[in-house]
């Protein structure tokens, strides 16, 4: 391991390199942790690189993939878009969308009402998708401007603060404006061609998917999912196999009153728990992963799209 350079924020880092999957893990205490694959290192710093006018949005995905504990965002040269489309990237252009993704952040850091908060303008920028300190500065004012946040004290280095009451009410609002769509589904191998078409079909509604990747289920593992959960416009639940932590997911949904769209592959037992949801509310069989997608991006044009 050595100490160079930052592809994203130009800080120190540590680089390892992974020969055997020709990628380029970098631990940067601004960004957090990516990795960039070995082709796009080597063109990083070209202005016809995949990073030239991305790098700071690029760094405020993987600063927040690494406060949300999530897999560390890989980087090639051709996947940079998706990614950003793919993941709860704001709309650059809306100084809200970016002041609500720091707000969001302020609430998680939180323990409890009134607790002060510390903020570096020179390292904790990128949670707010600002492109430097100045406009995370800005963004900071704008959040007190709109009494979402009080300041304590302001140095030339940080501000401590904390979320106000109205911001913290604010935040049980999100959930109708926000765009993700999160995905409960059983995290098996036979289910991965039903996760890639639920996910497309999310996307192709205008929405992004959040699926939260793991084999095995733990307290930590779940605690990241209702938070998720909190966060979306609606959520996408694969009944097969009746798996405990989607079932669990899917009460949970339903407990905040967000929309809910169940699926299922055909051929399972309609007993227990599928058997219910079958009864009591509308659910989408499904034979291939293509018949999926083309009927769930329907089911969330129809009945979320249009409230969006």
């Amino acid at each position: 391991m050595r100490e160079t350079k930052c592809l994203l924020c130009k800080s120190e880092a540590k680089i390892q390199r992974d020969g055997s999957r020709d990628m380029h893990y970098v631990m940067c205490p601004i960004c957090g942790t990516y990795a960039v694959s070995g082709t796009l290192a080597a063109v990083a710093h070209s202005p016809d690189s995949p990073l030239a006018g991305n790098e700071y949005i690029l760094s405020g995905l993987a600063r927040e993939l690494a406060e949300k504990d999530e897999k560390p965002p890989e980087f090639t040269t051709d996947n940079i878009k998706d990614l950003i489309r793919r993941y709860p990237v704001p709309d650059l252009t809306d100084i809200r969308a970016k002041a609500r993704k720091l707000l969001d952040h302020l609430r998680s850091k939180s323990g409890y009402f009134g607790e002060m908060i510390r903020l570096d303008y020179k390292s904790d920028y990128p949670l707010a998708y600002a492109k430097n300190d100045s406009e995370f500065i800005a963004l900071v004012k704008f959040l007190e401007s709109e009494d979402l946040i009080g300041i304590r004290s302001q140095t030339n280095m940080d501000f401590m603060l904390s979320v106000t009451s109205r911001g913290w009410d604010l935040l049980k609002e999100f959930n109708t404006e926000f765009d993700q769509g999160f995905v409960a589904i059983w995290f098996d191998k036979s289910m991965d061609e039903a996760t890639a078409a639920i996910e497309e079909a999310i996307t192709e509604a205008g929405f992004k998917p959040l699926c939260i990747r793991h084999e095995h289920f733990s307290e930590k593992i779940m605690d990241k999912a209702l938070g998720e959960i909190r966060r979306s416009r609606f959520v996408v639940v694969d009944l097969t196999a009746n798996r405990p932590s989607v079932l669990f997911e899917a009460g949970f949904a339903h407990g905040l009153g967000l929309e809910t769209v169940f699926v299922y592959r055909e051929g399972e037992t309609i007993t227990g728990p599928l058997e219910f949801y079958a009864r009591h509310y509308q659910c989408y069989p499904y034979k291939t992963a293509q018949e999926l997608k083309e009927t769930l991006k329907n089911a969330i044009t129809a009945r979320i799209k249009s409230r969006k």
